[in-house]
């Protein structure tokens, strides 16, 4: 008896926790909007077995918005579609609040990203602080602040 209880135990744990990795945690954003980069390690002259992680920026890549109730992003029509720029910004409109899967086809693969949009303050948006980088054959969101020091 109890080593069915214990196989019982062990079996939710596994099936918890293999449920849980596939449903990723939608990362906050208050703008559906940012820079599609790639980062690469580069290694630093004059430093030895040293390298800083270089963004470059990915230009003229579309961007595709779904909902996360699909199952993203082959079959499906996307709510809303845009290209990057040369500088690899890009914006979409008129999103109402909610969560999305942010798709980018990179070399005729699709990576993609839940998101979690919170709409801020009206005025206060900055796109340029969302980077979307895709990084190891995965698209990341990270946000950058920079910080007046008086």
């Amino acid at each position: 008896m109890k080593w069915k209880l214990l196989a019982l135990v062990l079996l939710l744990g596994f099936s918890r926790s293999a449920n849980s990795a596939d449903t990723p945690e939608p990362v906050a954003v208050d703008g559906v909007c940012g820079k599609l980069v790639s980062s690469d390690a580069v290694a630093q002259q004059g430093a030895m077995n040293s390298s800083k992680q270089e963004a470059q920026p990915i230009a003229h890549v579309r961007i595709r918005l779904f909902s996360p109730s699909t199952d993203c992003c082959t079959l499906v029509t996307p709510i809303a579609e845009v290209t990057t720029g040369r500088d690899g910004s890009f914006q979409f409109k008129k999103v109402e609040a909610g969560d999305y899967w942010v798709s980018a086809a990179i070399d005729s693969k699709e990576y993609k990203v839940l998101v979690r949009f919170v709409p801020g303050k009206k005025g206060s948006l900055r796109c340029s602080t969302f980077l979307y980088v895709f990084e190891k054959g995965q698209l990341q969101v990270r946000r950058t602040e920079t910080v007046a020091v008086s």
